[in-house]
């Protein structure tokens, strides 16, 4: 049954000890990535929910709280600790922006309030959306630079194999955004814009037995999921290296935003790409246009796609409003920007407050919030391994693989006690 367990959960760092053997990896001594606690049929592929329960209730007590991103529920009553899942972020998209800043918050929170306690993290791989909360806070604590630099940890930490982290252009693109929030000294609006033509450059790709394609685009708001517009009753075939979208006419768009390209094929409709924004980053230097190359769009192995240019690019054309900027606050808005953003204002008065009384965390907590004690630290370790990692040794790879392997950390109970009740859970388990 493991054997086909690791096969599903593909190249990420499983937790093998002590008779457990999950898809579960310890990113820092106090952070916890895995996979969907799978019930039922879907428990012998992915995380069995007892198994994760019994480790996490033995190893942990009830001093842990799961952040459950999947959208799906399942047994909380398993767990100890406090399960929260109220939230809506569909699988590799990207999240409504203040949803990044709500969980930082509640995750600041929990560890702040005693040096025992845990956070759980999951979507239903535990790779994409798991790994974007992950990489805000680490950007959160102050313990990270950059974004690349984070990135960069948690592929090393989750993962065995280069690549395989939070890859999703659109994921990244939101930790980007979060982390200029988090350090501009500043604050910024959503604003609005008309959508006014979308244009693709670059040969047509490949999507039809003869080559071309049909595309049609749907523009969707993020936070209530609800489409605002659709070109596909006037698809037509993209011949050549340029073709637009028209609209019928302009469309107003604000906030997060989401793009989805179909190609209408003769029997069903084929996805093609989507890409995703949020208007508030729209400023002066976006000018009357959104550029967006092959690298911008998702899914993330699109660049690798033989049915596409690589040159090929989304040029969205838009207009913004001549009274109002993404420095314009909702109080000084004109009467149509204010009547559009009615419903945004909840959303940035609660991330422009969080923002406001965030304060970056001392290297002293910050290492407390993530590793316990300093000894445990390894960013550093990781950093240096990432500048020296084209030319050097690969001694150091291998030994910092070796000290990254998720290892138990003993909290309350001594480890006999624990060791012994581990053993009584898995014994049950099987017998069951």
């Amino acid at each position: 049954m493991n054997y086909i367990r690791e096969k599903v959960s593909g190249k990420k760092k499983r937790l093998i000890q002590e008779g457990y053997n999950l898809d579960l990896t310890y990113v820092t001594k106090r952070i916890i990535a895995m996979s969907y606690p799978g019930e039922g049929f879907e428990g012998f592929y992915r995380n069995p929910i007892d198994q994760v329960a019994a480790y996490l209730n033995t190893q942990h007590n009830q001093d842990y709280m799961v952040f459950n991103l999947s959208c799906r529920k399942y047994d909380f009553s398993k767990f100890k600790g406090i399960v929260q899942d109220c939230w809506i972020w569909k699988d590799h998209h990207s999240p409504p922006l203040d949803l990044l800043f709500e969980i930082c918050d509640l995750i600041h929170g929990y560890l702040k309030g005693d040096k025992i306690n845990v956070v759980v993290i999951h979507c239903l791989a535990g790779k994409g959306r798991t790994g974007t909360i992950i990489c805000c806070y680490l950007l959160y604590t102050g313990k990270f630079k950059s974004v690349k630099d984070v990135l960069y940890y948690y592929g090393k930490k989750r993962f065995e194999k280069e690549g395989l982290g939070v890859n999703q252009p659109c994921q990244v693109k939101y930790v980007e955004y979060f982390y200029k929030l988090l350090t501009m000294d500043y604050v910024i609006y959503p604003t609005v814009i008309t959508l006014k033509r979308i244009t693709f450059q670059g040969k047509a790709p490949a999507f039809r037995m003869r080559g071309g394609c049909k595309p049609y685009m749907q523009v969707i708001q993020v936070k209530n999921d609800k489409e605002l517009y659709s070109t596909q009753k006037k698809a037509k075939k993209y011949k050549g290296i340029q073709h637009d979208l028209q609209l019928d006419k302009p469309m107003p768009i604000y906030g997060d935003i989401l793009i989805k390209v179909f190609n209408e094929g003769m029997i069903k409709a084929e996805k093609m790409f989507r890409l995703a924004f949020n208007t508030a980053f729209i400023d002066d230097s976006c000018q009357d246009s959104l550029q967006f190359s092959l690298f911008d769009l998702d899914p993330s192995q699109l660049n690798k796609d033989e049915r596409f240019d690589k040159n090929f690019q989304v040029i969205i054309k838009i207009e913004r409003c001549t009274k109002c900027n993404n420095r314009t606050s909702f109080d000084m808005l004109c009467e149509i920007c204010k009547a559009y953003l009615q419903d945004e204002e909840k959303q940035w008065i609660k991330i422009n407050a969080l923002i406001k009384q965030y304060k970056v965390p001392d290297d002293n907590l910050a290492t407390e919030l993530l590793f316990i004690k300093k000894e445990y630290d390894d960013i550093d370790y990781a950093m240096q391994l990432k500048r020296s990692e084209k030319d050097g040794d690969p001694k150091d790879l291998l030994e910092f693989e070796e000290r990254i392997r998720a290892t138990t950390i003993i909290f309350p109970l001594e480890q006999t006690q624990q060791q012994s009740y581990i053993q009584q859970q898995v014994n049950d388990m099987q017998n069951q």
